[in-house]
């Protein structure tokens, strides 16, 4: 079965520059801890964050990856799109309740384009249409549920529009992997698709870059940045070998499980940075931040390996590799609870954690890729 390319356009890079401003958004959102400690409240505000903004940039994308041949009416609705998505950038903050009537209306215009373009294709029926008439059924539903929403809020129900919000964002994205519909899998462009979620995580690791340039001060020693630079170097070095090179991008199969794994690996690299941030702050506790970060590690590492799923077929997934991962992670977890009270202990615990996995996948590549070389000579 051929492999359906597509290739990544200008205005793609150009629309993911919105959400480059949306997640640094959603960091702020933890950026002060309340008694030392992240809240309940706060980190629950932060995941309903990132279900928004990473729903909001799927939806578009999963349309363009499936049917856009990028004619001016998709032009006209994506850049439409991208101003609703500011809009709906600046309603990220602590207190929904101020700004309930903006998200529902950003979010209606959000997702009323992408229902345009799928309308769009089942009329002109140029490709199969079945995931189409599939997705407008999920997104007629959230268009209305959002439109509940905004009345209540118009008539002075905020907090249970608020409430209504949340289960319609958290409906929004759990509707598409739990209401599956049978379509033709080769409508979909895996290779596109897992490039523009690489190009997502990028954007994120930026956000950290930009999250630690705190501990970047000359007048200090340098071991201190040196290290939590490092960090999120073997981090993202671990996620360019597993999904980029371990993973066979030129397949025909469901994308379900690489598109659920992004969910938690972004989510995961901002509580890292987070974690980081916290560290810096004197006001934070020592052991919840060293259980933030090692948490954040743990999940970022599981939902990378579960992209183990599309590995190239030389590349084996085995229970070996689960227990490498979690014994790094162990080892460098008693390392940061040993030593929370010294910066370097926190640090070195971090390093180790994500170092240690680093290497291993590197050597299970390129030692893989070895054996592969002798044995076509």
């Amino acid at each position: 079965m051929s492999v359906k390319e597509k290739k990544v356009e200008l205005i793609e890079l150009f629309y993911d520059l919105i959400y480059v401003y949306a997640i640094s958004r959603m960091t702020l959102l933890l950026e002060e801890p309340e008694g030392g400690i992240l809240t309940w409240d706060m980190f629950a505000t932060y995941i309903i964050a990132s279900m928004i903004i990473i729903q909001a940039w799927l939806y578009m994308t999963n349309y363009v990856n499936r049917y856009c041949t990028w004619r001016w009416y998709e032009y006209v609705l994506v850049v439409l799109n991208m101003c609703a998505a500011i809009s709906m950038s600046n309603t990220i903050t602590a207190s929904w309740e101020e700004t309930g009537f903006v998200l529902e209306l950003a979010m209606m215009i959000m997702i009323g384009c992408v229902a345009a373009l799928y309308m769009i294709q089942v009329y002109v029926q140029k490709q199969d249409t079945t995931v189409a008439k599939h997705t407008l059924g999920i997104l007629f539903l959230l268009l209305a549920i959002y439109a509940v929403a905004m009345v209540m809020t118009l008539l002075g129900y905020t907090h249970e529009a608020l409430m209504v919000n949340i289960f319609n964002i958290v409906l929004g994205m759990m509707l598409p992997f739990i209401k599956k519909g049978e379509y033709d899998l080769k409508i979909v462009s895996f290779p596109h698709l897992v490039e523009r979620l690489e190009l997502l995580t990028i954007i994120t690791f930026g956000e950290g870059i930009v999250g630690i340039t705190v501990f970047f001060d000359l007048t200090v020693e340098a071991f201190t940045p040196i290290l939590t630079f490092l960090v999120l170097i073997f981090m993202f070095g671990t996620y360019v070998c597993q999904v980029h090179y371990l993973c066979n991008h030129h397949q025909v199969t469901n994308p379900n499980k690489m598109t659920w794994s992004h969910y938690l690996i972004i989510i995961a690299v901002n509580l890292v940075t987070v974690a980081f941030l916290y560290f810096h702050s004197e006001e934070a506790d020592h052991l919840f931040t060293a259980g933030l970060m090692i948490g954040s590690i743990a999940a970022f590492y599981i939902a990378l390996f579960s992209t183990s799923w599309y590995y190239h077929p030389e590349f084996e997934r085995t229970w070996k590799d689960i227990g490498v991962m979690m014994l790094f992670i162990a080892i460098g977890a008693v390392v940061i609870f040993a030593f929370m009270d010294s910066p370097y202990g926190f640090l070195v615990g971090s390093a180790i954690a994500t170092g240690g996995n680093f290497f291993f996948l590197c050597h299970k590549y390129t030692s893989n890729r070895c054996i592969n070389v002798i044995h076509t000579v």
